[in-house]
């Protein structure tokens, strides 16, 4: 199966998020609910530093469940640190390892840079080497299906000159205060899945989004809480999602989205909103 169809068929359109989470208690409990209540999807990341934990975890919890490894998607991504030929490949080999799998379904780059100033124009070259590395390995099997993530469109459009693989996602900020309306249609168009992060405005971020008048009243409108809506502008836009939470009660809660359908005038409503800002590290700045 190509490794784009293999997303769309594959991937549940709702994850749990796993950014900052490293107590490995609290992790097997957010886990653990989330399998009960329905997550089918785990996404993590090399410098989230939980992937070992994320592998005990389900070696655990997938027979509880009756659950195999088939049955779930895992998600981790490539660090800047580790970017180009020299080290993308040795860091994956150890994610596999860290996860206790043998394969990963979606590895992303995760930050079109490296660990060199956003300025130096050798990210260039090291992401093309991370994606040619990722490309051998989901030949060998390692990998399902590769992308990016915090990709603009000009870092995309580098990748489609010199490799004719093209992402099958891209992982970036989005929310109704930060929606890259040209980044969406770009994907869209060449058929990248687009996926959200920091739905929820992130925590910095999040008191004020939370207070947005359209979004209050829509909540209201709905019958769901403000977060739940939050992701529903995602999710029912057909964007996937990954809310992060350490509360158990949340990750229930947070599922409440799967049942949402919000008309796409609303939807028209919360896209019309003129503020922008970006609550995350901004990639607009590496060349």
């Amino acid at each position: 199966m190509f490794h784009r169809e293999y997303v769309r068929e594959k991937m549940p359109l709702i994850g749990m998020g796993t950014w900052q989470i490293r107590k490995e208690e609290i992790l097997h409990k957010v886990i653990d609910e989330g399998l009960r209540k329905g997550y089918r999807f785990i996404d993590t990341a090399q410098v989230y530093g939980n992937e070992a934990a994320i592998g005990r975890i389900l070696g655990y919890l997938l027979p509880q469940h009756n659950l195999k490894r088939e049955d779930i998607w895992i998600t981790s991504k490539l660090a800047p640190a580790n970017a180009g030929a020299a080290a993308a490949r040795k860091s994956i080999e150890d994610s596999l390892k860290h996860l206790q799998v043998d394969y990963i379904d979606l590895l992303l780059i995760h930050w079109p840079g490296s660990s060199l100033k956003s300025e130096n124009p050798k990210n260039k070259i090291l992401r093309e080497e991370s994606w040619k590395i990722m490309g051998e390995m989901m030949k060998e099997g390692k990998l399902k299906s590769i992308g990016v993530s915090n990709f603009e469109i000009s870092h995309l459009e580098e990748l489609k000159k010199v490799s004719n693989v093209v992402p099958a996602v891209n992982q970036v900020e989005y929310h109704p205060h930060f929606h890259q309306d040209d980044l969406v249609k770009y994907c869209n168009d060449n058929n990248i899945h687009f996926q959200a992060y920091s739905s929820l405005g992130s925590p910095t971020y999040r008191e004020k989004l939370s207070k947005e008048p359209v979004i209050i009243k829509l909540a209201e409108k709905y019958g769901v809480s403000v977060p739940v809506l939050l992701l529903g502008f995602a999710y029912c836009q057909g964007i996937s999602i990954l809310p992060r939470t350490t509360n158990s009660e949340h990750v229930v809660c947070n599922y409440e989205v799967t049942k949402l359908s919000i008309s796409e005038n609303d939807i028209s409503l919360m896209l019309a909103l003129k503020v922008e800002h970006k609550t995350c590290w901004d990639p607009r700045v590496v060349v």
